[in-house]
């Protein structure tokens, strides 16, 4: 396996942490679901089997993650940012189920320069490990 083949599957897996945080995402509509005085109360970790401290700090670091990627594929250009969204939504659902809308005969190539311009921030980032 080449250097460049490692890269590539590290960055495909951070933008896919990326993703699956983004898409968690939920507005807060209508009234909140605890009343003001009990709204930060959070219960101690002791009480937590080994499942649910694992899910737990899963779910931390796919924030930290996703909250660090976020700014990065904002500043990306829109054909960027719309080759990332198509390849990342297929890596989840397992098969080429989508397909770009905007460019589709560009996506294989916007997706690689994306990657490219994304992976020195990544690494100033501590989110991949620098090569070499």
């Amino acid at each position: 396996m080449t250097t460049s083949a490692i890269a590539a599957d590290e960055i495909d897996a951070v933008l896919t942490e990326w993703y699956e945080w983004s898409q968690a995402y939920e507005p807060a509509l209508g009234y909140g679901r605890a009343s003001a005085s009990c709204r930060d109360f959070r219960i101690s970790n002791q009480w937590m089997d080994y499942d649910d401290l694992s899910e737990t700090v899963d779910r931390q670091l796919r924030a930290a993650t996703g909250e660090a990627v976020d700014p990065l594929i904002q500043k990306l250009t829109l054909a960027h940012r719309v080759a990332v969204m198509t390849a990342v939504r297929n890596f989840v659902a397992g098969s080429v189920v989508f397909c770009n809308p905007r460019s589709p005969a560009t996506q294989d190539a916007d997706y690689a320069e994306a990657k490219r311009l994304l992976r020195p921030q990544l690494i100033t980032k501590g989110l991949l490990a620098s090569v070499g």
